[in-house]
């Protein structure tokens, strides 16, 4: 752990929904240099880019009605991969000190089914030594490796998880990066933004909220280990805070982004 002066590290988490495409690169990398503004060190994790995971997918159906489970996870993990180099390289242009850092290389290991595991372990002193000179962490989210050295992924909607499991061992803050400015009761998309936005959610009651933005796997994670997280969208003014000891709705008048579905 850092020492009580030391401001606390940031886990920031972009959903493919944020990073539509490579040209909203610049909207990750414009969050980042917000919160390093404020001295805070920052690892960012990053779900696969737009539709990549999907598309994917789809290839390997094409390929296989029935693909061999850690090869699927292999190729499907790519997609974080190509997402994590390009937010290094982003970072790189905007003259920022960057450490990409591989599940892999950073000791991330995972147990369960090959596609469907849960997080085991993280080397803490290897991200930590990283972000010692004021580099941004960047870590590809959905994987880790499993007990036989394989590619394993955390289940869909598995960067969630990732960025809970990293905070948790570094004892870190933590806010996923939506298209929404947080949790709603309904879509917003659907009630043309009427739908009541939270301010504060507690566990049981996000639970209840299942498929509203955030991984109900990842949800039950952090309710587990009492981790305390922010859902906004980048450059957001507002967000509902999970796992507080009550719930409070938003003002009417809270602003409100378009609601889509759950991203990785």
């Amino acid at each position: 752990m850092s020492s009580s002066s030391a401001p606390a590290i940031l886990v920031l988490k972009f959903g493919s929904s944020v990073l539509r495409s490579e040209e909203d690169l610049p909207v990750a990398v414009a969050e980042i240099e917000r919160f390093r503004r404020e001295g805070r060190p920052i690892v960012a994790v990053v779900s696969a880019i737009g539709n990549t995971t999907d598309a994917l997918l789809a290839t390997a159906r094409r390929i296989s009605v029935d693909p061999e489970p850690y090869a699927l996870a292999l190729m499907v993990a790519t997609g974080e991969d190509v997402a994590a180099a390009f937010l290094t390289m982003a970072l790189e242009r905007a003259a920022m000190p960057v450490a990409l850092m591989e599940p892999v290389a950073i000791g991330l290991r995972v147990e369960g089914r090959p596609l469907d595991s849960d997080p085991a372990a993280l080397d803490v002193g290897c991200v930590r030594r990283a972000l010692e000179d004021g580099s941004v962490g960047v870590v590809p989210g959905f994987y880790g490796r499993g007990p036989e050295g394989k590619i394993q992924l955390l289940g869909r909607g598995g960067s969630d998880l990732t960025a809970f499991h990293l905070a948790r061992w570094l004892g870190a803050d933590c806010r996923l990066l939506k298209n929404v400015d947080g949790v709603y009761a309904d879509d917003p998309a659907r009630l043309d933004r009427a739908g009541t936005r939270y301010e504060e959610l507690t566990y049981d009651d996000a639970l209840r909220l299942e498929g509203r933005v955030i991984q109900r796997k990842a949800l039950l994670f952090a309710q587990r280990h009492r981790i305390v997280f922010e859902v906004a969208a980048p450059g957001g003014r507002v967000a509902t805070r999970i796992g507080t000891d009550r719930t409070v709705p938003a003002s009417p008048t809270a602003p409100g982004l378009d609601f889509t579905s759950q991203s990785t």
